[in-house]
């Protein structure tokens, strides 16, 4: 089976945290799977950034990424997130490789504009996958390995651009022809307005939860994805915590639903 795991939040700054879901990691690619790690690793971006003294802007979930933004994100994403966890799954060992959406012209992608009450909104060096070539995940998985996934890609002009880490994950997974994508959330899922987890969310719903308030924040753009994503072929996708026990095993080899699973309408 081939799996995306999307990993985010806490889950990539908190060593415990880290190791659990190596082990974890480690145990689906031991059992057979091809599993593709990506990683964001937006709380330790701001915190790099406020200690720099550069100004954190967000539009509908999206970081507004000017040109000292976008080489910090080089820094900490491509460079100390990526290596720890490289670091944590050899620790299990399980080998891995650490790379960035610019290696091995893994992801090309184009700049993103967005549209605010009518007009348009320069996000800056902001990008969202055009083209994605697995030719060095395949080589990854045939030598045994988790390839780990900064979120960032190349421009066709050679400019690096700050991918939301849901929709590159999305993107390798439809392309891969993946059968499961997984993003670990502290949220552990998709709330009602009761703040309890749902189950379960059809893609059809998808637009009245975001229309109506429930859903906010980050949450709308990966909800957003999950619709494009269940469209281009991936049967399903799990919303979990990274706190919740053995979620990502219980999920892929038990299918059990410990967060929201999102199916197509």
């Amino acid at each position: 089976m081939k799996v995306v795991v999307k990993i985010g939040g806490q889950a990539a700054e908190e060593k415990d945290r880290r190791r659990n879901l190596a082990r974890q990691i480690a145990g689906l690619a031991s059992a057979g799977h091809r599993v593709a790690v990506v990683h964001g690793g937006g709380k330790a971006l701001t915190h790099t950034l406020q200690r720099l003294g550069i100004e954190t802007v967000f539009h509908n979930g999206l970081r507004v990424t000017d040109a000292a933004t976008r080489d910090v994100a080089l820094m900490v994403l491509a460079g100390i997130i990526n290596k720890q966890w490289v670091a944590e799954l050899e620790a299990e060992g399980q080998p891995a490789l650490g790379i960035c959406g610019g290696d091995g012209k893994l992801v090309v992608a184009r700049r993103l504009t967005a549209i605010h009450n009518g007009t348009k909104k320069d996000l800056g060096y902001v990008g969202r996958p055009t083209k994605i070539n697995t030719a060095i995940l395949n080589m990854a998985f045939s030598k045994g390995f988790v390839p780990v996934v900064a979120s960032l890609g190349l421009s066709t002009g050679g400019e690096y651009l700050n991918i939301n880490a849901d929709d590159l994950a999305a993107s390798l997974a439809a392309t891969m022809g993946a059968d499961r994508l997984l993003y670990l959330t502290e949220s552990g899922g998709v709330w009602d307005s009761e703040k309890k987890v749902l189950p379960l969310v059809r893609t059809g719903d998808i637009r009245r939860l975001i229309h109506n308030g429930t859903v906010r924040d980050g949450m709308i753009p990966k909800l957003r994805s999950c619709a494009r994503t269940i469209q281009h072929g991936v049967h399903e996708i799990d919303i979990i915590s990274p706190d919740e026990q053995n979620s990502l095993l219980r999920t892929v080899i038990k299918r059990e639903c410990v967060g929201t699973r999102i199916v197509k309408s």
